[in-house]
């Protein structure tokens, strides 16, 4: 919770309480007068003093306990009345000073739901400095103002600027402790409130504890820990501060308190000692909390204890201000755990709450080694608390001892696990960032995990998420090679059900000679993803943590294979050329580095290969800095090349080179080359070079081309052929029934191979027409990747006897690569689609075919009728449930009605229709 939150929500508290207070006097008010002779603001509004005031509200009890019997004349505070305004309801007023020098707190009661309403007037010229001692409170009072101090505040309000100063200190005397002595209880040496007003700065008020000690530890557990010490914490001051500028919070600058406390009991080591605040519907919550380990003397056993503490609630309610001993209570600690050491034989585990306490959820892991084999499982679990949905998550893993269990050819089985999760969902990003900065490891069988709790139980809170009604499971395996040179683990995380995703994480770590004392350390982690709705195949690795003889290398490798619309191929190390604009989804790539480094030489080289259905692409850079103190030589050695085939092979590659000596930051003399060759037939160079001298500089442009164009020989007789040809193809004509259109009728095997070879069709079958040799109804300019004159082809179905052209319906496209067929410029070809959706084809309408023959055809053994009312309009209705009589034929079926249904159970009794035969004239 923010701290100014939860000042809004004990403010509210605060409010309510003091409106009830000055609303209780109503009776004591009612007959006071206003005082004689006061100044302004004070005349007419502060009353005479009370005789009587009624303590049975907690904070009039209060204040009298601090400030002692108000209405005594000797008092030093003199509770007055107060009446602000007319026609407002009169208040309380707490009058320090006498006429003339007075400072004034008053408190009036609002309309319902609305608050009360504070003043503070201070009288011109005002100098107090008053003290209550009393027995159990002392209280300080020093209020200074040069002018009139006159401000007025309610619930709501906008702050108002302190027009003097105030410090007004109430200090609790004595011990005071909260629950039994032998078991769970608070105790503290004092408590102090102040309240600071200074002009041109916010009001802010500070609660001190003094000596603040916690005993959370029951006697039976404390005995059993062990003997001979105290069972509280050590004592501790704390300090809370609240302020409209900051909110409610603690010294230190938050909700939580942390201190290292610890406890003097045997075997037993304190690691954290928290006080966290909150709130309730009553007032404030105080949660002390400790975080142990215990160790007892005589048993084989650790445990760990976190969050046990306790719950203290501070009321501020009309009828009770404080801590109340009956409502202090025990918090169940939210993480435990045990271990066990017994030789050869070990093990632990432990189970920590997360999230918001009382929410329920829980994290738990085991590690145990039995020697021949570690086993590890690490849980997560959302119980149904709060409307929440119970989920869980287990990760499992089960490691065998070196050498593992051998496979052959130097390969050996590691180790085997999985994960499994109930209404629980893959969150891709989170997922793919965890593999990607190096983390895989806290899924792929995670080392000390028990240790390693918190960090794993967040990894897998974040990339696991609770979601209703899916699940997640995921095979792992780690495989190694060589002993321990090559290690590979690999996961493969499906997410269920519909849309069904599968992600692949793993880890590569190549360590050579050893991985204990490795001279090359290669470690890759990899994520991929495989979506079959796309579909898509995707994976991406990229090495971290990684070096050869101590010079470290970097970089990522990149692979896609994706259909449907945004269909893409790309494959890259290292990233790609400047002028590439990359596909949707395809991130931006590090390119492989290697970097020496020294005091004196500073080496860096980088690389890139990239591959994508428009290009070829390549580069590198070589950068050198031998500087010392500003002092000596950098410069830089690159390219970037780029192949295309327009209409045949060209290239374009980009050189650039500089050299430049410094002294003390300046440059003394440098060299630069920057140019470009494009080619061949033509061939074109140009660019530009420099060499500069201290104060002279010289650069030379230039631009030259020659050769000539090679001639490309084409004809548009080359596409006719194999146009004609793959129409002639049985895979180019196909049969397709909508699938609005589907029925539950089963055919006889005989049926299924006709229907199969397209010997017949189905009554409501659609023809397709489709080939991928051109694109129809589109000018092209390439062919096969050469180019050819412009060019526009279309299919015309026609009736194999009259010759009449066919009616068509529909679009048919397929995907084609634009560089094939269209002439691309190198920037079209390195920003356009890998694929585009061109037409095809036709569609033949429905009454382009001839049906077969009609005969009867028996469907009384597996199908009856079930007569509905209304269903027979010409003649009487048979008995609803009964069979009709006879044999379905299309002449017996003149009696249903011509509805959707009717029609389609009428269609599907004909008989199987053979297919015709259809010309197709092809056109340029």
């Amino acid at each position: 919770m923010d701290p100014k939150v939860l000042l809004e929500k004990v403010s509210a508290l605060l409010w309510t309480l003091a409106d009830d207070a000055a609303g209780s006097l109503a009776d004591p008010l009612a007959g006071l007068q206003p005082l004689t002779g006061e100044g302004e603001p004070l005349q007419g509004r502060l009353l005479e003093p009370l005789t009587d005031l009624p303590d049975r509200q907690a904070l009039l009890g209060l204040l009298q306990d601090m400030l002692g019997d108000v209405t005594d004349t000797g008092s030093v505070v003199r509770a007055h009345g107060w009446h602000r305004a007319p026609g407002s309801a009169r208040g309380l007023a707490l009058v320090l000073g006498e006429t003339g020098s007075r400072a004034v707190l008053a408190v009036s009661p609002g309309p319902d739901g609305q608050g009360p309403t504070v003043d503070v007037v201070v009288s011109p010229g005002a100098a107090l400095t008053r003290t209550v001692d009393g027995a159990d409170w002392q209280v300080t009072a020093d209020i200074r103002s040069e002018q009139t101090w006159n401000a007025t505040y309610s619930p709501g309000s906008a702050p108002v600027a302190p027009m003097g100063t105030a410090t007004i200190t109430a200090t609790r005397k004595g011990r005071l402790a909260s629950g039994p002595e032998n078991g769970p209880h608070v105790s503290t040496d004092g408590i102090t409130v102040r309240l600071t007003a200074t002009p041109g700065a916010a009001v802010e008020a500070a609660l001190g504890v003094k000596d603040f000690q916690v005993a959370v530890l029951p006697a039976a557990l404390a005995t059993f820990l062990g003997d001979g010490g105290g069972t509280a914490t050590e004592k501790t001051d704390i300090e809370i501060y609240a302020s409209r500028v900051d909110g409610l919070r603690f010294k230190e600058g938050g909700l939580r308190l942390q201190r290292p406390v610890s406890m003097s009991l045997p075997g037993v080591t304190t690691r954290r000692f928290v006080v966290d605040l909150d709130h309730d519907e009553s007032g404030l919550v105080l949660r002390p909390s400790i975080s142990a380990l215990a160790k007892p003397p005589v048993l084989p056993l650790s445990a760990s204890l976190d969050g046990l503490g306790l719950q203290v609630p501070v009321s501020l309610l009309p009828d009770r201000i404080g801590i109340d001993p009956t409502l202090l209570d025990a918090a169940f600690p939210t993480g435990m755990g045990i271990g066990l050491e017994l030789g050869a034989v070990g093990g632990s585990g432990a189970i920590t709450e997360r999230g918001t306490p009382g929410g329920g959820a829980y994290a738990g892991v085991l590690d145990i080694d039995l020697g021949i084999v570690k086993v590890q499982a690490f849980g997560l679990l959302q119980l149904p608390v709060d409307g929440r949905q119970l989920s869980f998550l287990v990760l499992l893993g089960a490691e065998f001892g070196y050498p593992g269990i051998q496979l052959g050819f130097g390969f050996a089985l590691d180790a085997v696990g999985g994960l499994v999760g109930l209404n629980r969902r893959v969150d891709e990003n989170r997922l793919r960032g965890l593999v990607l900065d190096g983390n895989a490891d806290r899924i792929l069988f995670p080392g000390n995990a028990v240790a390693r709790a918190d960090e794993i139980a967040g990894s897998l809170e974040a990339c696991f998420p609770v979601a209703r009604d899916r699940f997640v499971v995921g095979p792992m395996v780690r495989i190694t090679w060589g002993g321990r040179i090559v290690s590979l683990s690999a996961a493969v995380v499906m997410d269920l059900p519909e849309p069904v995703r599968a992600l692949l994480v793993g880890r590569l770590l190549i360590a050579v000679p050893d991985p204990v004392v490795p001279l090359i350390r290669l470690q890759a982690n990899v994520f991929g993803k495989i979506d079959p709705a796309v579909p898509s195949v995707e994976l991406l690795a990229t090495l971290t943590g990684s070096w050869i003889v101590g010079t470290p290398i970097s970089g990522e490798c990149y692979l896609l294979f994706r259909g449907g619309r945004d269909a893409a191929f790309v494959l890259s190390a290292g990233g790609f050329h400047p002028r590439y604009v990359r596909p949707p989804g395809v991130p931006a790539l590090r390119r492989l580095s290697m970097e020496l480094g020294s005091p004196v030489l500073r080496l860096r080289a980088e690389a890139y290969l990239a591959l994508t259905s428009n290009s070829l692409q390549f580069g590198a850079q070589l950068s050198l800095d031998a500087t010392i103190a500003e002092c000596g030589v950098e410069g830089h050695l690159g390219l970037d090349a780029l192949f295309v085939w327009e209409p045949t092979l060209s290239f374009a590659v980009h050189v650039y080179a500089s050299v430049a000596v410094l002294a003390f930051g300046e440059r003394l003399a440098s060299v630069g080359l920057d140019f470009t060759l494009e080619g061949p037939a033509p061939w074109h160079a140009f660019g530009t070079g420099s060499i500069s001298i201290l104060f002279w500089d010289v650069s030379l442009d230039f631009d030259e081309s020659w050769g000539d164009a090679r001639a490309v020989a084409s004809s548009v007789e080359d596409v006719l052929p194999l146009l004609r040809q793959a129409l002639e193809r049985p895979d180019a004509w196909t049969a397709e029934r909508p699938v609005a259109q589907r029925s539950g009728l089963r055919f006889t095997d005989e049926a299924n191979t006709a229907l199969a070879k397209g010997d017949v069709a189905q009554p409501d079958a659609t023809f397709r027409l489709s080939q991928r040799i051109v694109p129809l109804e589109t000018t092209v300019h390439r062919f096969h990747r050469v180019g050819v004159p412009a060019q526009k082809w279309q299919l015309t179905p026609v009736d194999r006897m009259s010759g009449a052209p066919l009616s068509t319906f529909g679009p048919v496209t397929e995907r084609f690569v634009p560089g094939e067929f269209f002439a691309l410029t190198d920037e079209q070809q390195l920003t356009s689609n890998a694929f585009e959706d061109l037409p095809s084809g036709v569609r033949l309408a429905g009454d382009d075919v001839r049906p077969g023959e009609r005969h009867l055809v028996d469907d009384s053994y597996e199908t009856g009728y079930k007569v509905e009312a209304g269903w027979f309009t010409s003649f009487s209705e048979p008995d609803n449930g009964k069979r009709l009589p006879g044999t379905g034929a299309f002449t017996l079926e003149s009696f249903a009605r011509p509805v959707g249904a009717a029609e389609r159970a009428d269609r599907w009794r004909a008989a199987q229709r053979p297919i015709g035969t259809t010309r197709v004239e092809i056109r340029t």
